[in-house]
């Protein structure tokens, strides 16, 4: 009785064995599946949890440049400057880079009304937008496309001691051209945020 004890544990035991490294490679193969498909199929699951992605646009400084403003769950973020300012925001030199070594394109409406933002294409051809997103004052859309319209706004840095601050306003000129400036903005209201990294 002892020697068929024995033999059934030791049947069990390698058995056990098997039968998990079979179950591991399946759970495995088919998540490596699921993954490549839903690669092939560009489904569109945010992996990088709202992380920013930068664009290498050539520029001499080595700068790079958000591909996109801020999201926080696929919204737009919107921040006061002294929050802002906590973050990699762009300095003025490097804004100014852009204006001196790249190249812009405007984007509006067939009838010249809406101004949707415009497209910075650096030397190297890799390009990044700016999107037409207004800013927020108590909540209010200020500057958003809405039927006509449209401005592009975000922070730079500015280290002067008052309540308006450095902002970048894009908006349509005449056609075809683009204003771009420097403007300041009471600190307190909400612009997009764009980051930068070196």
């Amino acid at each position: 009785m002892i020697e068929l004890k024995e033999k059934a544990s030791n049947y069990a035991e390698e058995n056990v064995i098997n039968v998990l490294k079979e179950a591991f490679a399946k759970v495995y193969a088919d998540g490596y599946r699921d993954g490549y498909k839903d690669r092939e199929e560009e489904i569109p699951v945010d992996l990088r949890n709202d992380k920013t992605e930068y664009v290498d646009l050539g520029l001499p400084s080595g700068t790079l440049w958000a591909a996109d403003y801020e999201k926080d769950n696929g919204e737009f973020t919107y921040l006061p400057y002294c929050k802002a300012s906590k973050h990699n925001i762009p300095t003025e030199e490097q804004w100014n880079e852009l204006l001196e070594i790249c190249r812009w394109q405007g984007d509006s409406s067939s009838s010249g009304l809406t101004f949707y933002g415009a497209t910075c294409i650096g030397p190297n051809g890799n390009s990044i937008k700016f999107k037409s997103l207004g800013y927020k004052q108590d909540e209010k859309e200020v500057g958003a496309i809405n039927y006509g319209g449209g401005k592009v706004f975000f922070w730079i840095s500015d280290d002067q001691d008052n309540l308006e601050k450095k902002a970048i306003q894009i908006n349509k000129a005449k056609w075809p051209n683009i204003e771009k400036e420097i403007v300041k903005v009471f600190s307190g209201f909400k612009l997009p945020l764009r980051l930068v990294r070196k």
